[in-house]
C-alpha cells in the first residue's frame, strides 16, 4: 500500500513542481509537504546553489537553524559531498561503507543529532549544471529503501527544472521539414492546422488520453516527458507536444514499442504505473491474474527493472499512454 501511496504522491508533487517550481520559500515549503509521503523523514531540506557565492541556500527545511546553517556554509567543502555529488544519484547513509562514515556531516549532523539514517540527492539542470540538493534525515527505525531512491530518482529531473532559472531551448518544428515527423497545431477552439502531408489529429481527439494532456498544456502544466508513447492497436506513436501563440503544436511518427515490449505488456505496464494490483488489470482487461503476474514477469525482465516501483517510473519517463481499444 506504501508504495501505490508514495507513487500517486510523486506524480502529484511532480505535477505541482511543473505549475508552481520552488525557487521561492513558499513553494519550496510545498514541494517538501508534498515530499512526505515519498520520503520517509523527520527532517527535510531543500536546498539551491549558489555559484556565485559558492554556498548554497536553504528555500525550505525542518532541520534545526544549526544545521540549516551548516548544509549552507559547510556541506560541499567536505569531500564526502563531492563523491554523492559526482555519482549523480540519491545516495542514502546505509549506502556508505563504515569507514566513509566521516568527516563534517557526520561529526557535526548525523552523529550529533542521532539520525539513524537518510539521503542526499544532488540535482541538476538539463545542460548538467549543479543547481541545488534535497537532504532527508530520520530519527527512528524507519530508512528510506530501494522505491523511495527510485522515486527520487524520478523526481529529481523536476526538482531540478524547478529551481533553475534558466528555460530550456526548443527549436521542435525543424525536424518536419526533415521529413522525420508529422505535424500539425491544434487550437483550442478546434481548429486544426496542418504542419506535415500526414497530420494525424486524431491522436489528440477524445477519448485519447492525449487529449487530456493537450488541455492542460493549454493551462500551462507541461507534458510528464519530453516524449509520449501513445498505445494504439496498431502498434505505439511517439507524440511530443509544444505550447504556441496559435496552439499546441503536435509532432508524431510511429515508433518501436519501447523494450520490445508488446501492446498487452504496456497495457499491462500501463496499469502498475498508476498504480492499480494485478488483480485491478486483469478486471480492466478482461484477463486472469496469473496471465497479468507472468506479464510483470515478463516486463521486469525485458526492462531489466527490479520491481514495480522501477518499472512505473520507467513508464513514466516514456510518457506511457493507452488510448482505449477501437
Amino acid at each position: 500500500m506504501r508504495r501505490v501511496t508514495a507513487l500517486a504522491a510523486a506524480r502529484e508533487l511532480r505535477s505541482f513542481l511543473r505549475r508552481n517550481g520552488s525557487r521561492t520559500p513558499g513553494a519550496a515549503s510545498a514541494a517538501l509537504e508534498a515530499l512526505r509521503p515519498v520520503v520517509p523523514a523527520d527532517c527535510l531540506a531543500l536546498s539551491l546553489w549558489d555559484p556565485a557565492a559558492s554556498r548554497h541556500r536553504t528555500l525550505a527545511t525542518s532541520y534545526p537553524p544549526a544545521v540549516t546553517a551548516l548544509l549552507d556554509g559547510r556541506m560541499h567543502t567536505d569531500p564526502l559531498f563531492d563523491s554523492v555529488r559526482s555519482g549523480r544519484v540519491p545516495v542514502r547513509v546505509r549506502d556508505l561503507a563504515p569507514r566513509r562514515r566521516h568527516g563534517e556531516i557526520f561529526d557535526r549532523i548525523i552523529t550529533p543529532l542521532g539520525f539513524r539514517d537518510g539521503v542526499t540527492q544532488c540535482l541538476f539542470a538539463a545542460d548538467g549544471r549543479y543547481v541545488g540538493m534535497l537532504n532527508a534525515s530520520t530519527l527512528d527505525a524507519r530508512h528510506p529503501d530501494d522505491d523511495t531512491v527510485a522515486l527520487l530518482d524520478l523526481l529529481g529531473p523536476d526538482l531540478a527544472a524547478a529551481l533553475d532559472p534558466v528555460a530550456a531551448p526548443r527549436s521542435p518544428t525543424e525536424r518536419l521539414a526533415r521529413g522525420e515527423v508529422d505535424g500539425f497545431v491544434a487550437s483550442a477552439d478546434g481548429t486544426v492546422t496542418p504542419l506535415s502531408p500526414a497530420p494525424r489529429p486524431d491522436l489528440v481527439a477524445p477519448p485519447s488520453p492525449l487529449a487530456g494532456v493537450v488541455a492542460q498544456l493549454r493551462a500551462g502544466v507541461p507534458p510528464a516527458a519530453p516524449v509520449l508513447h501513445l498505445v494504439r492497436d496498431a502498434g505505439v506513436v511517439a507524440v511530443e507536444l509544444y505550447a504556441s501563440p496559435s496552439g499546441v503544436v503536435v509532432l508524431h511518427r510511429e515508433a518501436p514499442s519501447p523494450a520490445g515490449l508488446t501492446v498487452r505488456e504496456l497495457h499491462v505496464l500501463d496499469g502498475v504505473a498508476r498504480g492499480l494490483s494485478n488483480t485491478e488489470i486483469a478486471a480492466a482487461h478482461g484477463i486472469g491474474g496469473r496471465t497479468v503476474a507472468t506479464h510483470v514477469e515478463h516486463i521486469l525482465a525485458k526492462t531489466g527493472c527490479r520491481n514495480r516501483v522501477e518499472a512505473a517510473r520507467l513508464a513514466t519517463r516514456w510518457g506511457l499512454l493507452v488510448a482505449p481499444p477501437r
